[in-house]
């Protein structure tokens, strides 16, 4: 982990109100699920950094960029930064999905894209293209969605049927098991709004998949300090300790570590 002062070098639009906000380097080697902490570095309007996934980087680690949707103070200072301006970077924090995983089925709604275009890269230079379902409100809500159009499978869905497979992710999902385009037995790697997530690793547990979530819980430190983000979980690997703190843990879990509540 390093924290470092960047230059913001390009704005993006990737359409239906998020930005690709693209800083100069050096970005180090970031795995798929991984995130930095960002604030400002002059007018930053809260207290605590944001975190997101690293959405893209030149293979030599001379730029990076983050998917950032402007929805409170903190995401709107970044968004209006002007070229020139810094920003102060802290990561690569977290854990990966797992690496050695041939072939996995990535699904994300929404700004959950983020830590997918790395995984598509990497799968297209083996000569493989990555299996992306992707699922948004309506067709502007699938924001970033043609960075993998060339190096990937897109399969989108729509609430509204305005793009793609009229219905929630879950649906095209099972539609695709039924089709034999995915198939029982096979990883799935996921990351959405909790109640997307949920949906999905339910239906996994149902259909013989195994399912990774990356989640969005709120983090207000990033390295473990705070204990502002922790989950319920179980499992060999918490040692017996029923919470995990998601900065440190995660933020990828196999969804049979997480414990849910169920009265939500």
């Amino acid at each position: 982990m390093q924290s470092r002062v960047h230059v913001m070098q390009k704005l993006r639009d990737l359409g239906g109100g998020a930005y690709a906000v693209e800083v100069d380097g050096p970005i180090p080697e970031t795995g798929p699920g991984q995130f930095y902490m960002l604030r400002t570095e002059k007018r930053w309007p809260v207290l605590l950094p944001r975190p997101f996934s690293l959405y893209d980087r030149g293979g030599d680690g001379s730029w990076g960029s983050f998917l950032v949707k402007p929805i409170g103070d903190g995401t709107r200072a970044i968004c209006d930064l002007k070229v020139g301006e810094k920003l102060v970077v802290t990561g690569p924090l977290g854990r990966t999905f797992p690496t050695d995983v041939d072939n996995p089925i990535c699904i994300a709604g929404g700004v959950g894209l983020a830590p997918f275009l790395l995984l598509a890269r990497s799968e297209a230079a083996a000569g493989r293209k990555m299996r992306l379902l992707f699922g948004g409100r309506n067709r502007d809500a699938l924001s970033g969605m043609e960075d993998f159009q060339d190096i990937s499978t897109v399969f989108p869905s729509t609430d509204d049927g305005s793009h793609g497979f009229h219905g929630m992710v879950t649906g095209l999902l099972d539609e695709l098991l039924v089709s034999g385009a995915v198939k029982e037995g096979e990883t799935v790697f996921c990351c959405g709004p909790d109640p997307m997530m949920l949906a999905v690793a339910d239906l996994c547990e149902k259909r013989g998949l195994r399912c990774f979530l990356s989640l969005e819980s709120y983090m207000a430190c990033g390295y473990g300090v705070c204990n502002g983000c922790t989950v319920k979980v179980k499992g060999e690997r918490f040692k017996g300790w029923p919470y995990s703190k998601t900065c440190i843990e995660g933020p990828v879990y196999e969804a049979c570590e997480l414990v849910h509540d169920e009265s939500h």
